[in-house]
Formats: structure tokens, C-alpha cells, sequence
């Protein structure tokens, strides 16, 4: 303990100078003195209780008489443990907001449980795969093509001798009518024919499910399409080999099938018939209609009508053979534009009617008009030049022929005939001669 020097003011009492009881001395002269801040406790002698003294503790500075003879508590260091640990929060806090607010730490997650994936014909990778193409086949996008077709088939599927060309298999995709339903509609699910083809190695077969497109009313909104579909595998890789339609969706009926032509038939030609005839190329059916006399046609100039009939009697000349070699090819060559093969075919058809009672006997002069209205139009109807030596069965054949032109021309002389121009005839070939005379 350190001594100050005594202060300055009276040895009386505390009570300012009146006399009061003090501090008890002991014998040796000392007085108990307790530091009013720590209470440590010092024995002070009796004549120095009025000097102050400096703890040796915790440095307080006080005068030994105030708390000689008393009791001192240890001080409660509760109130400053609070007050500190509250600036310690507030630490804390200010730390963390400037930090960015960054949550504690949390506890590492706990390892998830793996489940078994449960496939399902509707739902595996195979039927997604298969999603996947159609809808690739509805906006033509030819990588997702490449990868999921089997290209050798698929060309076959659309009429394609060979997949060599993969540009030209592609294309055929966006315009064979085994795909309509396929571009019209969009595909969003489709289903594997049972559980076992959902690993099996090989492949199988499939459903697909085409609904009509959003914001479309060509099909009813309730209705859908499906497609029955075969497929193989390549690895893990679905190969599309073939499909046909199962269900067809049903149109709205306020809006006409875009891929159903109409047409205005010939009002000058009896309405077609579908008969089954047998001739050299075999048993089939077709269209025919009964032969009679055609007038020109109606929006021919009077110009183009006498030319419709120069070039229609130099045909028919041509077959002669006195006539000029390149006659044919002359008279079919000189029709060239729409209008005028629109005002010359019915000539034609209206030659074939006059001819038509004697078929044998006038055969080449009706092959040169078949050949013509080949050029003219496109078609073809198979009209036997050369005789069976059954002269029944060769007139049935060759009228059987006049009259599929005349139902030809029931049917498409409204149209513009592009599906039947025919660009690929030799005008250089010569006329076939007959061989009796």
C-alpha cells in the first residue's frame, strides 16, 4: 500500500468536530481499514486514518477512516459484465450487416436417398426420344432427324430409292402425305407398345399422340391423331424405321382440308365412272367417261380456236406416210402456252369422238392424237398401237382408252395442269408406223 501525504483538515471526528464514536484500535495501536472498491483489507495506524492511501489492488485512492471499522462487500461486477457483453453483441451485429448480411454457417446436408427411377411406357427415354422426332419432322429440324431416323427406311417410307441424298429424304418428309399430321399438329407424348420394349435391345413399337396446335381451328380442340410407329436401337439411340397412321383427328368442319383439291368438272364431257380394265399393263381401275362431241373452248379468241383446229387435223395428218417427217413435232410444238393446250385438247378429245366407232380402223391416226394429248397434258393412258390379232379385244382396249381422256379432261381442264405437263419428251422422236396397211 502507497501513503499519501495527510490532508489538510481537522483530526475530529467525521461528524465535522463533534465527538462520536470511532473506529475500534487495537492494542497494537492499528485500526481495520477496507478499500472501498475492492475491499482489500489494511491495518492503518490509528494517527494515519486521516491520510490517504492508495490500494494496492486495484489503485483506488481513499482515506482509511471512511471505512475503518466497517464491513466491505466485494464489489458486483454483474452490472459491467452486462454492459460489456451487450457491446460485445452489438459487435457481433455490426460485423455481420457489414459483412453483407451473410447467414452463420450451416450444417452440412445430409446425403439424399437414392430412389430407384420407375419407367414407364409413356415415360422413359425411348417414347421421349420418339417425342422428339416428330416434333423435329414438324419444324423440319434435320440434326434431330439425322440422329433419331433410320434414313435407308425412312427414304423408302417416303418414296425414295436410296438415302444417299439426305437434303432430298428431309425435304420428302415435309411434304409426303404420311407425314401431314405430323406438320399440321404437334406431338407431345407418345407411348411404347408394352413394358418389355422400354429395354428391350432391338426396338419396337410405339404410339404417337398429335394434338392440334395452339392458337390453330383447322382440328377440333378435343380431338387427336396417332401414328403407329417402329422403331430400332442404335446403342441408346432411337432409330425411327417406319409409321402409318392409327387414328385420323378430326377436322373443324368450318375450315375445308387444305389438301383436298376441288375441282370444277367439264360441263361438256359426261361425269366420269370408275370401271376395272385389263390390257397389257395389267388389271386396275380407272376413270372413264363416255365419249361425245366437245366444242372449243370458251375463252379461246377466234384466232386460237383456228389454230386449236389446224394443229388437231396436222396431227392427225401426221400419221400418213406421205406426210412431211417433223409434221408431228411441228403441229405439237407450235402449242406451247397454257391457253393454247386449254383450246387445243378439246379439238383433240372432239377428233378422238368422230373416231372413236372405228377404232381399228383408225388406229394411227388416234395414236398421234394420244400422243399429242400426252405432250399436251401429261397424262397417259396406255393405248395399244399394236393389235393382239383379236380385233374385240383390241377395239375394247383402244376405246377403253378415248375414254379415260375424255374423263381426264372431265376432271382437270379447270385446273392449271402443272401436276400433268410432262417436261421430259423427246419432240425429236418419230411417229410409230403401223405395219399393215
Amino acid at each position: 500500500m502507497s501513503t499519501r501525504p495527510p490532508a489538510s483538515r481537522s483530526r475530529s471526528g467525521a461528524d465535522g468536530g463533534k465527538p462520536g464514536r470511532g473506529p475500534k484500535v487495537r492494542t497494537d495501536g492499528k485500526v481495520d481499514a477496507s478499500c472501498p472498491q475492492c475491499g482489500t483489507k489494511y491495518r492503518i495506524p490509528a494517527e494515519s486514518l486521516d491520510e490517504k492511501i492508495e490500494c494496492s489492488e486495484c489503485h483506488r485512492v481513499f482515506f482509511p477512516k471512511t471505512t475503518a471499522g466497517k464491513r466491505v462487500k466485494a464489489p458486483d461486477h454483474t452490472k459491467t459484465y452486462l454492459i460489456f457483453g451487450g457491446v460485445g453483441l452489438g459487435i457481433v451485429v455490426l460485423f455481420a450487416v457489414m459483412s453483407g448480411g451473410n447467414p452463420p454457417p450451416k450444417e452440412p446436408p445430409k446425403a439424399p436417398e437414392v430412389r430407384r427411377v420407375v419407367h414407364t411406357p409413356s415415360d422413359n427415354p425411348r417414347s421421349h426420344q420418339l417425342v422428339k422426332w416428330a416434333q423435329a419432322v414438324g419444324n423440319d429440324n434435320r440434326l434431330v432427324l439425322d440422329t433419331h431416323s433410320d434414313l435407308t427406311a425412312v427414304a423408302k417410307q417416303v418414296g425414295l430409292e436410296n438415302a444417299s441424298n439426305r437434303d432430298a429424304v428431309f425435304a420428302a418428309l415435309q411434304s409426303h402425305e404420311a407425314t401431314k399430321y405430323l406438320r399440321e399438329l404437334v406431338c407431345e407424348s407418345a407411348m411404347l407398345a408394352d413394358e418389355s420394349m422400354i429395354e428391350a435391345p432391338a426396338g419396337g413399337k410405339a404410339v404417337l399422340f398429335v394434338t392440334p396446335k395452339p392458337g390453330t381451328d383447322d382440328y377440333r380442340r378435343n380431338t387427336r391423331g396417332e401414328y403407329d410407329v417402329s422403331f430400332r436401337m442404335d446403342g441408346e439411340q432411337v432409330k425411327v424405321t417406319g409409321w402409318s397412321v392409327k387414328m385420323v383427328p378430326a377436322r373443324n368442319p368450318n375450315k375445308p382440308d387444305p389438301s383436298v383439291k376441288t375441282f370444277q368438272p367439264n360441263k361438256d364431257i359426261a361425269a366420269a365412272k370408275t370401271v376395272e380394265i385389263t390390257d397389257s399393263a395389267g388389271t386396275r381401275k380407272v376413270m372413264e367417261s363416255e365419249p361425245g362431241p366437245v366444242p372449243h373452248w370458251d375463252k379461246a379468241s377466234p384466232e386460237l380456236r383456228a389454230k386449236a383446229d389446224q394443229v388437231v387435223a396436222d396431227v392427225i395428218r401426221s400419221g400418213d406416210d406421205s406426210a412431211p417427217g417433223n409434221l408431228f413435232n411441228r403441229a405439237t410444238g407450235a402449242m406451247r402456252t397454257l391457253d393454247e393446250r386449254k383450246a387445243v385438247v378439246p379439238r383433240a378429245l372432239n377428233a378422238l369422238y368422230e373416231l372413236y366407232g372405228d377404232v381399228n380402223g383408225n388406229v394411227m391416226k388416234i395414236s398421234q392424237l394420244d400422243r399429242a394429248l400426252r405432250q399436251w397434258t401429261g397424262g397417259a393412258h396406255n393405248f395399244e398401237l399394236e393389235g393382239t390379232g383379236d380385233a374385240e379385244k383390241d377395239k375394247k382396249v383402244r376405246q377403253s382408252c378415248i375414254r379415260q381422256w375424255f374423263a381426264f379432261w372431265w376432271r382437270y381442264s379447270s385446273g392449271d395442269m402443272s401436276d400433268f405437263i410432262e417436261k421430259e419428251e423427246s419432240l425429236e422422236m418419230p411417229p410409230p408406223k403401223s405395219k399393215s396397211k
